[in-house]
């Protein structure tokens, strides 16, 4: 035996040992590749960012940070910025591409298909360090989109977090260009809610 064949079937043992300790629901098999593009609504400055992790904690990047590399594209070993030499720390990226659609779970596609929950939570930022700013809303994603599709973001991103969606904050629904934060009516209903209900106890105990 040559030794590429045996280096093919070591490689190939490797590969069935590694498929049959996954459990159901690994992450492996589901996830696949999360592109998010920035730009400004004119498509100048456009910038790209990918990976195939899924954080079980919230991760935030800041665009300033991951998209310094002045090469036209850089690695690490959870993620993959392309176009960096575009950025441009001046320029208000209000436009952003968002592509995510999962893989099967051992041969389980019935989860797959744009509209349906996917694999993380992506929350866009108006400053950074994942903060709001300025009293504008920040803006959740978790809904795949096979093709991808390209949304305003009202005041720009500055920085965005990735979180596996087990790990995700409750949703009733996959999120779509959601807004969020304390401008939202999300947040104003929800106020809102919590007010009543302490008003209608003080009442209470007043009665």
């Amino acid at each position: 035996m040559s030794i590429w064949s045996l280096q093919f079937l070591l490689l190939a043992t490797y590969s069935m040992i590694d498929v049959a300790l996954r459990s159901p629901g690994d992450e492996r098999d589901r996830i696949n590749n999360l592109t998010l593009s920035f730009s400004a609504n004119d498509g100048q400055g456009n910038v790209t960012f990918s990976t195939a992790s899924a954080p079980s904690t919230i991760t935030c990047f800041n665009l300033a940070n991951i998209f310094k590399n002045d090469g036209n594209a850089s690695s690490t070993s959870s993620y993959v910025v392309s176009n960096a030499q575009n950025f441009n720390s001046q320029t208000n990226y209000t436009s952003l591409f968002y592509q995510q659609l999962n893989t099967s779970i051992n041969g389980d596609s019935s989860g797959i298909g744009t509209g349906k929950d996917a694999a993380r939570t992506v929350e866009v930022f108006p400053g950074e360090d994942c903060r709001e700013t300025g009293g504008l809303s920040w803006y959740g994603f978790s809904c795949q989109n096979e093709d991808g599709e390209r949304y305003v973001i009202p005041g720009g991103v500055q920085s965005f977090s990735i979180v596996s969606k087990a790990e995700s904050v409750k949703q009733e629904n996959c999120w779509v260009l959601s807004e969020r934060g304390s401008a939202s009516n999300n947040f104003k209903g929800c106020f809102a809610a919590v007010m009543a209900a302490a008003l209608t106890g003080t009442l209470l105990v007043l009665g």
